[in-house]
């Protein structure tokens, strides 16, 4: 993790202390919500599908593939490691939040736009947030965010800034006998 480490922070002094201390406020704003980690998944999902549309169009899978590089890295390297979703509790609304983040990344590219921050230090600052906030999660919730994200994504009628929900609550649930394979929502990862 120590090449990620130094490229966020080499990213994070040449974006400049205003940029940084925006960053700051605008995850400590999102912790302030409360949400449940279903609800938070959901409104960080929106916020990723939002971007890949808006800012990466063009190179929407590289940019996912990165935030689940990031974010594997993120949660390997967290002592003690993020705990596996068992039992998803409900929280607050998950718009509210996916509305906070996406407006918030979105002043901080115009911002860092404005200033002529380099396009990389702009996308690695981007991806510092949604990464370190997806690293909290464990692999399998990684994983599920970004499956629904790519789903979203892959939609024709999908619009930025539309609510993706990410379905944990089907995933920790048993499976009935009657379950059909094909109807089944991905569980996460073996």
């Amino acid at each position: 993790m120590g090449s990620l480490v130094e490229t966020i922070s080499a990213a994070l002094a040449a974006v400049g202390p205003a940029t940084e201390a925006r960053l700051r406020e605008l995850l400590a704003e999102f912790d302030e919500l409360n949400l449940g980690d279903e609800e938070r998944l959901s409104a960080l999902a929106t916020t990723i599908a939002a971007a890949a549309a808006t800012h990466h169009r063009r190179h929407a899978p590289v940019y996912l593939e990165a935030v689940k590089s990031w974010a594997l890295e993120i949660a390997g390297a967290l002592e003690p490691a993020p705990p596996r979703l068992a039992g998803v509790p409900v929280g607050g609304p998950v718009e509210e939040g996916a509305e906070l983040l996406i407006a918030g990344l979105d002043q901080l590219i115009d911002a860092m736009t404005q200033t002529e921050v380099g396009v990389q230090d702009r996308l690695v600052t981007e991806l510092a947030v949604v990464a370190r906030l997806l690293g909290q999660y464990d692999a399998n919730a990684i994983h599920m965010t970004l499956m629904t994200v790519g789903s979203s994504l892959a939609d024709p009628l999908y619009r930025p800034g539309e609510l993706v929900q990410v379905p944990l609550r089907e995933t920790t649930q048993p499976l009935s006998r009657d379950a059909r394979l094909e109807g089944l929502v991905p569980r996460g990862v073996a």
